[in-house]
């Protein structure tokens, strides 16, 4: 990883120096947590509920990275592996809810994504991991795809898009975000992505709870 990124702070939101360090996209992320939290309530199997929960670690601890900067890379570092309890926590929810046990080929294929989101993480920018958590995700939404009833595979349409836009909106901001604070040095670009990531996780949580 980068040592010279300094999560979150290096995202397209100046911080503060006294009081919540980025109030715009902590609030994104409280909001975002209420919603994850409703829904966690309302959940009825054990593989459900460990999926929304472990939903609702990585933005509560996500909420906390966008207030207060630990110096290092511990939050990155914890962020990461919260990353894998999500998308572990995906496939073990797919796994249950379709009784269907992935083959040979899936594992390896995933194992080897896991490689190279390790390597990608301890060589390159942060834009570039989350771009490999996200293709862990979207593996195994595309391997469980043909399973799910066409209602669900719409909204599975709706998730993947959604992510792909973050990924876009995070390599924007990576690219062009000297050039957009020049412009409006106070405005907190980043939290377009957090208010992108809401709308994600309702139709996540509102579309797995139940079942």
């Amino acid at each position: 990883m980068n040592e010279d990124y300094t999560f979150p702070f290096d995202t397209c939101e100046k911080p503060n120096k006294h009081g919540i360090a980025q109030p715009y996209s902590t609030m994104a992320n409280i909001v975002n947590s209420l919603i994850i939290f409703y829904f966690l309530l309302k959940t009825k199997e054990n593989y459900t509920f460990i999926l929304l929960f472990c939903i609702l670690c990585f933005e509560l601890f996500h909420v906390f990275s966008h207030s207060v900067h630990i110096p290092g890379s511990i939050q990155i570092n914890i962020a990461h592996m919260l990353s894998y309890c999500v998308n572990f926590a995906f496939l073990f929810f797919f796994y249950n809810y379709t009784k269907k046990i992935p083959s040979g080929w899936f594992i390896l294929f995933y194992v080897l994504l896991i490689v190279f989101d390790i390597y990608v993480f301890c060589n390159m920018d942060v834009v570039y991991y989350i771009s490999t958590q996200s293709l862990l995700l979207l593996s195994v939404l595309l391997y469980y795809y043909p399973l799910l009833s066409k209602s669900i595979k719409n909204k599975i349409n709706i998730i993947s898009f959604l992510i792909i836009l973050i990924i876009i909106l995070f390599l924007n901001e990576k690219y062009n975000c000297k050039k957009m604070l020049s412009i409006y040095p106070h405005f907190p670009y980043h939290v377009l992505i957090e208010i992108v990531a809401i709308f994600l996780f309702y139709i996540v949580c509102s579309t797995f709870y139940k079942l």
